[in-house]
């Protein structure tokens, strides 16, 4: 998916494992599917997954998830446990993590029960996260890809994407949505972010949302990157609720469009054309909803 990607096996973890991590090193290893872009995802055993950066740019955003994730504990939905950290060399220096497995399936529609109470259930967890002390957080930018800055810093490459993308979405309407954003003023006091609610990095499990994982674009910043999840995830006829429990007001609500935007036409207008399939289409779901899909 990218040019410095570099490929890593089920050999390779065991390699690792070996030299770096021998109490792990019997464990069956079974290399997971996913359409995350910046890790590598084993599972190791029954219980716990590695989670190793695909490319040297990412190698910074797992460092730093690995640094905070136990901050994040006694939220009102799982996070993984950190177990194991260690350091390898896989064609570059970088650091990977072993990490519990929460049980479950991905949060996608149809292994949610009730989406009034998923949406409820997701908005409390964003309340809970945002009021973790932030004492030493890093602060959105280069450390989780810009999740959380400022919108109106990534209006260069929003307005090339929705230029490249004009034959699928009604460019005009895009442009307009993008500038109405910006021109919002932003969340005067940065709070920490999870950086990307998609359905992928949500746990179901007994038809209840219980679970948040795949932490790497967390970071303090502007809370309207995660409350962007409305066009991403949650449906859409709970979106209202959602706002409603959240007490977010018309200038938090439409940079969340505009972050919800964003995500969506960066990520589509890179990885069409067969480069990450469930990434496309997750794109084309929020453009749906934003009425911006042709």
């Amino acid at each position: 998916m990218h040019e410095d990607e570099i490929p890593i096996t089920e050999t390779t973890i065991r390699r690792i494992l070996r030299n770096v991590a021998p109490q792990w090193s019997d464990f069956p290893i079974r290399q997971l599917t996913s359409s995350g872009t910046d890790n590598a995802i084993f599972r190791l055993g029954d219980r716990c997954l590695l989670r190793i950066p695909r490319r040297p740019s990412a190698a910074i955003l797992l460092s730093k998830e690995l640094d905070w994730l136990p901050h994040f504990k006694g939220l009102p939905l799982e996070v993984p446990e950190l177990r194991f950290r260690g350091r390898a060399d896989i064609g570059f220096d970088c650091e990977f993590g072993i990490i519990d497995w929460i049980e479950g399936r991905i949060a996608s529609p149809e292994n949610i029960a009730d989406a009034a109470v998923a949406a409820r259930d997701l908005a409390r967890f964003l309340k809970a996260l945002q009021a973790k002390d932030i004492a030493g957080a890093p602060t959105a930018g280069d450390i989780n890809s810009q999740r959380g800055v400022p919108l109106g810093d990534l209006s260069a490459p929003t307005l090339r994407a929705i230029d490249q993308l004009a034959d699928e979405i009604d460019a005009r309407r895009a442009r307009k949505l993008w500038h109405e954003a910006i021109a919002r003023r932003g969340h005067r006091t940065p709070v920490w972010l999870h950086g990307d609610l998609k359905a992928d990095n949500l746990i179901a499990r007994d038809g209840v949302l219980r679970g948040v994982i795949d932490w790497g674009l967390s970071a303090i910043g502007d809370p309207a990157a995660d409350f962007a999840t409305a066009w991403f995830w949650v449906e859409p006829s709970q979106r209202g609720a959602f706002r409603d429990a959240l007490a977010l007001d018309d200038a938090d609500w439409l940079r969340a469009k505009g972050w919800a935007l964003y995500g969506a036409v960066i990520a589509l207008s890179y990885y069409q054309e067969g480069r990450n399939d469930a990434l496309c289409r997750q794109s084309r779901l929020t453009l749906s909803r934003l009425g911006l899909l042709l």
